[in-house]
């Protein structure tokens, strides 16, 4: 715990600590080391405030093993949650290699850009590249999904389908 020393009237930091070495407190004693005559402050005990929250986990995490409860299924059995593994794994394999190009492909985007003057050529070509990374990465998300389609029963399909697809959202 902290503690922090409120000090009221003249009393100083060294003789509010001499008095309470001496065990002075309270008292005539108090008034004769404190010649304004007002009794020493106490401490005031202040507790350390809490850790922080951990942090979620990063997205590069999802689709590791915890995958599966993700996808909050009703009744998946041990079958299907071992083919939905093999199946995420698959996929990440597939999809690991376009993001690293994707990033390379933004840095030098980001270095052309910020270059002058600007070679538009070269800019042009670098976004063609992406558009083409971007369409295998959405083709590779479509397959996927299908394949764990394919694993669920009809019931699971329906919920897995009204679910919010959130590679979507980098199409507009």
């Amino acid at each position: 715990m902290a503690v922090l020393v409120l000090i009221s009237g003249m009393i100083s930091v060294a003789s509010y600590a001499q008095q309470i070495h001496q065990g002075v407190g309270t008292g005539t004693s108090a008034q004769a080391q404190n010649p304004a005559g007002t009794p020493p402050s106490l401490p005031i005990m202040i507790p350390d405030p809490p850790p922080p929250p951990p942090l979620p986990p990063p997205p590069c995490l999802e689709g590791t093993v915890e995958r599966p409860m993700q996808l909050n299924l009703p009744d998946l059995s041990p079958e299907q949650l071992e083919k939905i593994k093999k199946s995420d794994l698959k996929h990440m394999s597939e999809v690991t290699p376009l993001r690293n190009q994707m990033r390379e492909k933004k840095a030098r985007l980001e270095s052309i850009l910020t270059t002058i003057p600007l070679d538009q050529k070269q800019a042009d070509l670098v976004a063609d590249d992406m558009g083409k990374i971007v369409s295998a990465l959405l083709k590779s998300q479509i397959r996927h999904d299908q394949e764990l389609r394919g694993i669920l029963t009809p019931d699971q399909q329906v919920i897995f389908d009204s679910r919010p697809k959130p590679w979507m959202h980098s199409l507009h």
